[in-house]
């Protein structure tokens, strides 16, 4: 689980302005650069705004800016910005290194200092020109080995590739492959119970308690959340119909991603979003919401319904999340890995986190928000939970595989394909970790995919897919 902060599009707009003519030499752009720098680690947004010509202005509001300074904030400060590139008309580009991304500032200024083009473009790192030598465990024996060794060998082109563990379930047999290391500098392979960050994946399990507690008739999917919730919610209807559980569940109750109170939590830290979010402020920020439509129809992903909807849970059943997760997952399904906390001694263990451009970030505290991210298991726990998905002899298991709404079922992304079988899919992604589950039931097939860094493990998923799906004919 992440902040999926979105750059304004309306960026993409700046290089099209038709602007003033005066270019300005290089140190102005400098000086106004670093003032940028400065005021942006100061979060005084506005004073950046101060900069902007008419020819910008004229096109983005203050509002607009400083709205998007505010989500880019959540990248943490401005360590360094290099000159890297200068355009023949005039514009500056600047490698810009916050605390977990590197990013591109472009920036074109007047001889009156003021910028009549300004933006960040994403930046992602230089791939290596030849395959890096990289520790695994893969044996290379079997056409499979070899194609995931392939595909995990391309992962590490990124240079800021750590570790990396691959899990496939197939046919009845498991199978493990790790590259890489838990903590650079280490040289420390990961192994079959080293503990990653599962991130959203944690909604399948919340999804699957509350499909037990529907199969312990304690409560039903088609219930308004109100008859759960210990305060009076008249906000949470629209034109008279309710948001139920199973709208949390699927991501159609119509709550926004994030409470709207989430950047208020005392001492808040963008690099550590959720430590100091409480139970509190959630009810207060549910007390705010105002749907826009009806719930149960228009899809929008929220991990504030999942953190709801945990909340609902723990407090039918009386029991903290982890004693739940526990109850309906770890225990029945041999999962014995699996926790929300790492104590001391369990770190070392785990896979250490690491941000998009390489630096060290903290392990996730997501506290009410647990429910929806905060889940650390290793790929031999995510392969009993995908042969258990597979198996769907749990009734409760079953049941997160019906389709509701949009294509998903509770909490599961659903694909039925024409060839007659269908995918189960989920992401995760926190500050420091990437995974991915995809599960074929039809097939006997599933995967998961685990990183210590937030980079794109896209090539890796698509790679399997390809492996472990039958070929169309030609």
């Amino acid at each position: 689980m992440h902040l999926k902060f979105i750059l304004f599009l309306l960026f993409s707009f700046f290089f099209l302005c038709k602007v003033f003519p005066q270019t300005g030499n290089l140190s102005i752009h400098l000086a106004v650069k670093d003032s940028i720098v400065a005021q942006f680690n100061r979060s005084d947004f506005k004073a950046i705004y101060s900069f902007a010509d008419t020819a910008f202005s004229n096109h983005i509001t203050e509002d607009q800016l400083t709205g998007f300074l505010r989500g880019l904030k959540n990248n943490g400060n401005i360590l360094s910005s290099i000159l890297v590139a200068d355009s023949a008309n005039g514009r500056k580009y600047f490698h810009t290194e916050f605390s977990i991304r590197d990013m591109l500032m472009v920036l074109k200024v007047n001889t009156r200092q003021k910028f009549t083009t300004f933006g960040f473009y994403h930046h992602p790192p230089t791939l290596l020109a030849t395959t890096p030598k990289v520790n695994s465990n893969n044996p290379g024996k079997t056409f499979l080995d070899k194609s995931i060794d392939s595909i995990a060998r391309e992962y590490f082109w990124n240079p800021k590739a750590t570790a990396l563990s691959i899990g496939v379930f197939k046919n009845g047999k498991q199978y493990t492959y790790h590259y890489g290391e838990t903590k650079k500098g280490t040289g420390t392979l990961p192994k079959d119970e080293t503990q990653y960050e599962i991130g959203s994946i944690t909604k399948t399990f919340t999804a699957t308690i509350l499909a037990h507690a529907v199969i312990e008739n304690k409560l039903a999917l088609t219930d308004d959340i109100r008859k759960y919730l210990k305060a009076s919610f008249p906000n949470l209807e629209y034109q008279g119909v309710p948001v139920r559980l199973r709208d949390l569940a699927n991501h159609t109750a119509r709550f926004p991603s994030l409470p709207g109170n989430f950047e208020k939590q005392i001492q808040y830290n963008p690099l550590e979003p959720y430590s100091n979010y409480t139970e509190e402020m959630l009810w207060q920020a549910l007390h705010e919401i105002r749907l826009d439509t009806l719930p149960g129809y228009k899809f929008e992903y929220s991990n504030m319904g999942f953190a709801v909807l945990g909340k609902i849970l723990e407090n039918e059943y009386k029991m903290p999340y982890v004693e739940l997760v526990k109850k309906y997952c770890a225990i029945p399904l041999k999962m014995k890995s699996i926790t929300t906390t790492l104590q001391v001694t369990q770190k070392k263990n785990a896979a250490y986190p690491y941000s998009e451009n390489g630096n060290a970030v903290s392990f996730s505290s997501l506290g009410v928000f647990i429910p929806a991210g905060g889940i650390y298991a290793s790929v031999k726990d995510i392969l009993h939970y995908i042969e258990a998905q597979i198996n769907e002899t749990d009734p409760a298991i079953a049941l997160t595989h019906q389709i509701t709404q949009n294509g998903v079922g509770l909490s599961w992304g659903i694909v039925n394909f024409p060839a007659g079988y269908r995918m189960l899919q989920h992401n995760g992604s926190t500050e420091g970790f990437q995974s991915n589950i995809t599960i074929y039931p039809e097939l006997k097939t599933g995967f998961i995919v685990m990183v210590n860094n937030k980079t794109d493990i896209s090539s890796l998923v698509i790679g399997l897919n390809s492996i472990l799906t039958p070929k169309k004919e030609d």
